[in-house]
């Protein structure tokens, strides 16, 4: 118990310590930008900014992974992490977006799980660029639903036993619940029902 509290304690460090680093990191282009404005040098300052904004990016999904739920009974968390997507999310509409997934099981069923910010779902592209990076799309049936009042899509293909469940939530935010090895599609529901999409909603 103890080695696990000190190895807590050091992630829990680690994170404030690279948070830190990111916004000192963001605040000092902001500056550098300012400074090659005034001088006229234009493209210089366009290339700090742009580095201000992965920085800021890169604090967001640290912020972002908050909202990766705990696994609901019966399930079992594997992993979470978070990412700023940069240039690759463009796929998904927005060069800024970035992304948190966490990794779950139940007995042989495995998920994934994953809240994606800045995003354009419901544009054309937009769902499609979310499935190819986070779960792949084949021909399953589809029906639309609600999750905790948020419309949701779900499609589910009986012969793979593998299912999408993509959540709108808000015009920027999109969670996605993929899943292998299903007996049914609930297991998904029940996963993206831990998402507390409220607070999601407010917070970004």
């Amino acid at each position: 118990m103890k080695r696990i509290i000190i190895l807590l304690l050091i992630t829990v460090t680690s994170l404030a310590l690279f948070a830190e680093s990111a916004k000192s990191e963001a605040i000092g282009s902001l500056d550098t930008a300012k400074s090659l404005v005034q001088s006229g040098k234009y493209l210089k300052a366009q290339e700090e900014l742009d580095y201000a904004k992965a920085k800021i990016s890169e604090l967001l999904a640290e912020d972002l992974i908050k909202y990766i739920p705990d696994a609901p009974a019966g399930f079992t968390q594997e992993d979470k992490t978070s990412q700023s997507l940069g240039q690759a999310g463009a796929i998904i509409g927005s060069a800024n977006a970035i992304a948190a997934t966490g990794t779950y099981s139940k007995d042989d069923m495995s998920f994934d799980l994953t809240i994606a910010v800045g995003g354009l779902p419901g544009k054309t592209g937009g769902l499609m660029g979310l499935a190819a990076m986070f779960g792949g799309m084949t021909d399953m049936k589809t029906k639309t639903i609600r999750v905790k009042g948020y419309n949701a899509t779900l499609e589910y293909d009986d012969d793979d036993e593998s299912g999408t469940l993509t959540i709108k939530v808000g015009e920027n935010i999109t969670v996605l619940v993929t899943g292998e090895n299903l007996v049914d599609a609930d297991a998904m529901k029940t996963l993206a029902e831990k998402v507390d999409f409220d607070s999601l909603l407010k917070a970004f």
